[in-house]
């Protein structure tokens, strides 16, 4: 007696099954496939898949090379992947990155989008051994003085970053590394942008903390967040900072860029970022401050 089939779900249509199976075959690792191997992929006689695939291409989910015969997904299909990334809040994407990087580093994670001159806080992972920290989704904190607001920050072109700042003279100063004005900050961001991206610092905003930070960056090669790790100054070596915990930050970055459709090779350092300012630059009417004496908000989250 033969083994009766597992119940299938009603109402099931076979031919679109089929068709969208034959979409699932490829992949990452297999871009291409040829019509005998999806054939043999999905089990189905080479006529079956030639029409499904064919049905497919009319549509646009697939585009066949004239010349080789074999097909790769097209535009259609790519459209519909748009739409479900797009259906999600980024902390969603994020989240099994994220993860990911507390239990390879043993350090909180968070992650952050920029609103004006600050940091607001979208996702946290706190380590199990995490500082006493009073930082929360939703909390705020300024992008000069935080690592993942100087990740966020140094993409910007030279007007825009003093744009940004336009009327203030002087940043609001968390420690002796903050930097002291906008000038500053700007040879900061040429410097991270040396090194990959990533923003290293101990003791930058609060002392006794270290802090990486790297950008993530979206399809069209914008910035849009930056998730960072921070711990104790002791739990990390230099050695093992520079070596481990870099490269781990930023590969959690480019997991999560590529989740929202950025393409690595896209990128292009851009033009506005040049070797030096004058030191004219303070005198810049921009970063007079209007109405007289500027104060600062007092920052109460640490990061």
């Amino acid at each position: 007696m033969s083994k009766r089939k597992a119940k299938e779900p009603s109402y099931i249509v076979p031919a679109l099954e089929r068709g969208l199976l034959l979409l699932q075959a490829f992949s990452k690792d297999k871009p291409v496939q040829s019509l005998g191997i999806l054939a043999k992929e999905l089990d189905l006689p080479r006529a079956t898949t030639f029409r499904l695939a064919n049905t497919l291409e009319h549509l646009g989910f697939l585009i066949r090379d004239e010349e080789s015969g074999e097909y790769r997904v097209g535009a259609a299909a790519l459209k519909l992947g748009w739409t479900y990334l797009t259906g999600l809040e980024l902390p969603e994407i994020a989240y099994p990155f994220l993860s990911d990087l507390r239990y390879r580093t043993g350090a909180s994670v968070h992650m952050s989008v920029r609103e004006g001159t600050e940091v607001v806080y979208v996702s946290r992972l706190a380590a199990q051994t995490a500082l006493s920290s009073n930082i929360r989704v939703g909390s705020r904190l300024p992008a000069h003085a935080s690592t993942m607001g100087r990740a966020m920050l140094q993409d910007l072109e030279d007007e825009d970053l003093f744009e940004l700042y336009r009327g203030t003279r002087e940043l609001a100063p968390f420690s002796p590394d903050t930097p002291p004005n906008v000038v500053a900050l700007r040879d900061l961001l040429l410097k991270d942008a040396r090194n990959d991206g990533v923003v290293v610092s101990r003791g930058y905003y609060e002392k006794g903390v270290v802090s990486v930070a790297a950008p993530i960056r979206d399809g069209s090669d914008r910035v849009v967040a930056a998730v960072n790790i921070t711990a104790s100054a002791d739990k990390f070596a230099d050695d093992a900072l520079n070596r481990m915990v870099k490269d781990e930050v930023l590969r959690c970055a480019a997991r999560i860029s590529t989740a929202i459709g950025h393409d690595p090779d896209s990128h292009k350092p851009h033009a506005g970022m040049q070797l030096a300012l004058p030191d004219t630059a303070l005198a810049d009417p921009r970063y007079d401050p209007v109405g007289g004496e500027q104060g600062h908000p007092e920052y109460q989250t640490r990061e």
